[in-house]
């Protein structure tokens, strides 16, 4: 009775089990069906296209894929506005304070830079001139947008036209401005003409008073040198003076202590009441041991004079010490002060002509400054109005727009930037390549780039830049290369992939054809060709190594063969 509940059990499951695989074997058959119908909907076309096998040059290397980065340019609004101010005018200063050395010589401590920064205050730039206010330029219309492909040329924006119009009145008014200070200097020259003859003639009677002028100065000093030496001289003599002196007194001094000691012990022990004693003896005794106080005190006074005068005297003597110091000081400093302003007034004497001339030419410089700024208030002039044609700021490169910096109602201002724009100059490719293969490789070597865009043109690039060794997500050390293109790069985008072959060795000659007419089968290569009835028939060739674009074909085909390279149309 239990297997026969079991097996009733066991039948519903089977029974589904079925169910499921008829519904699987329908869904396959609907499935099969869409894609038959889908096919039929469908038709694709083979085509071919003819290639011939060349034999030449076909440069070894070793090939890595990479996709194109484009670096980008700014063009940058490089009129320098705070320029746009006018020039300082000249002033005349040249005369001033012509007379202050002529009548200082008298005192003897003329300065002689005096006379030479006469010569350099005859620049005429007393700073009368004043600056502009230079006003914004406003954008009123923005002439592009991010992805636009520009030429050189094209309009970028459209300014307001009172902006642009205030600012050219501004530079016109710098121009009147600077041709105005131009003429204020050609005025002052006259009197800066004359303060250079002053100067002239300065120069020459400084040099004859110079040698007067030298020997006085350090007369003087020396006279002063001497009186302290003299003044040192009688206090140190004093004060061997009173030295021998004290050493006298001391010795007086100690011989009369000794004198008051004796006689008062004479008094006190030798004239005891002892019956006898004798009163004038006592008397006596006692009036010499006074008179020997007396005199000792006399002495000891003597003594502390005498010390007195010698502190007083040490005291006088380190005074005059430094005082003579003091004067040798000043008679080393005064004598290199005298043969410095000696050598400057002789110099001025020497070289009066040639400063003179300097002087002139310099005043001419002062002119041509001048000349120089009117010239450059009006180049800026004629810059400001070829940098804005009209009302409208132009480009200056050729490019596909990346961003647009400004908006309607923004300030144009100096080192803004207007538009950036992918930079053909600077067009990369980076790819990885394995350590073994770094061994050729090295900055500045030739690269060959296939574009997939471009499979027929082959671009010349070189390697610019080698990064640190890392690991790949196989554990393999490999580097990042990136290569810069050399050649013409208009015609590529950012992103676009392509095979870059760092040449290792010299080309060599040898039969090739392009990569794309190969086709390969397990390790096997082929290529299509047509037999004489032309129908297209596979071709076992063997390959050799390949410079991204062309194969190199060691066996299977000659030269001027011509084979197919075959690609599907869908319709």
């Amino acid at each position: 009775m239990a297997e026969k509940r079991l097996r009733k059990k066991k039948e519903p499951l089977v029974s589904r089990k079925l169910l499921i695989g008829l519904v699987c074997i329908a869904l396959a058959v609907i499935l099969v069906a869409a894609v038959v119908m889908n096919s039929l909907d469908s038709s694709e076309e083979v085509a071919y296209r003819e290639t011939t096998v060349e034999y030449g040059s076909l440069v070894v290397g070793i090939t890595e894929s990479g996709s194109v980065e484009i670096g980008t340019q700014n063009q940058v609004f490089e009129l320098d506005l705070s320029e746009l101010v006018r020039a300082s005018t000249s002033g005349s200063s040249g005369s001033s304070g012509s007379g202050g050395g002529m009548n200082s010589m008298g005192g003897g401590g003329v300065d002689v830079s005096s006379v030479f920064s006469q010569i350099f205050s005859m620049s005429g730039s007393s700073g009368s001139g004043s600056s502009g206010t230079i006003g914004d330029l406003t954008v009123a219309q923005v002439a592009v947008s991010v992805g636009q492909q520009i030429s050189e040329g094209d309009v970028l924006y459209v300014l307001e036209e009172d902006t642009v119009a205030e600012l050219r009145e501004q530079l016109e008014e710098n121009v009147e401005a600077a041709l105005a200070d131009l003429e204020l200097v050609y005025a002052d020259q006259e009197s800066s003409r004359l303060s250079a003859e002053y100067t002239y003639q300065s120069s020459i009677l400084y040099g004859a008073y110079a040698q007067i002028e030298y020997d006085n100065t350090v007369s003087s000093l020396q006279e002063a040198v001497t009186e302290a030496e003299e003044k040192l001289a009688e206090a140190q003599e004093q004060l061997a003076e009173y030295e021998e002196e004290l050493a006298s007194a001391q010795v007086l001094y100690e011989q009369a202590q000794m004198l008051a000691d004796n006689l008062e012990y004479s008094v006190e022990h030798n004239n005891k009441w002892d019956g006898s004693y004798n009163a004038y003896i006592y008397a006596s005794q006692f009036l010499e041991w006074k008179e020997a106080q007396t005199y000792l005190e006399s002495c000891e006074s003597e003594v502390e004079n005498l010390t007195e005068k010698i502190e007083q005297t040490q005291s006088d003597i380190t005074s005059d010490t430094q005082q003579l110091a003091n004067a040798q000081s000043s008679l080393a400093t005064g004598t290199r002060t005298a043969q410095e302003t000696y050598d400057l007034r002789m110099l001025a004497y020497n070289t009066a002509q040639e400063t003179y001339d300097i002087a002139i030419a310099y005043l001419d410089d002062a002119a041509a400054d001048q000349e120089e700024t009117y010239a450059n208030a009006v180049e800026i002039l004629d810059s400001f109005d070829s940098y804005i044609s009209g009302n409208e700021i132009l480009s200056d490169y050729n490019g596909v727009v990346t961003s647009v910096a400004l908006e309607v109602g923004d300030n144009v201002t100096t080192n803004t930037t207007l538009v950036t724009l992918y930079d053909q100059d600077e067009v990369t490719v980076t790819v990885a390549v394995d350590e073994d293969d770094m061994t050729d490789i090295e900055l500045g070597g030739q690269v060959n780039i296939s574009f997939t865009a471009y499979p027929d043109d082959i671009y010349q690039a070189e390697v610019t830049e080698i990064s640190d060794a890392y690991y790949d997500s196989s554990s393999n050390v490999v580097y990042d290369v990136t290569v810069t293109i050399t050649s013409d790069a208009s015609g590529l985008f950012q992103g676009m992939t392509g095979d870059v072959t760092f040449v290792t060795k010299e080309s060599e000659e040898v039969l090739y054809v392009s990569n794309r007419a190969i086709t390969r089968s397990g390790t096997k290569s082929y290529v299509k060709m047509r037999d004489s009835n032309g129908n297209v028939i596979q071709v076992e060739v063997t390959t050799g190594f390949s410079d991204g674009v062309y194969v190199e074909i060691i066996d299977g085909l000659s030269e001027g063969d011509v084979v197919l390279i075959e690609s599907v149309v869908s319709n």
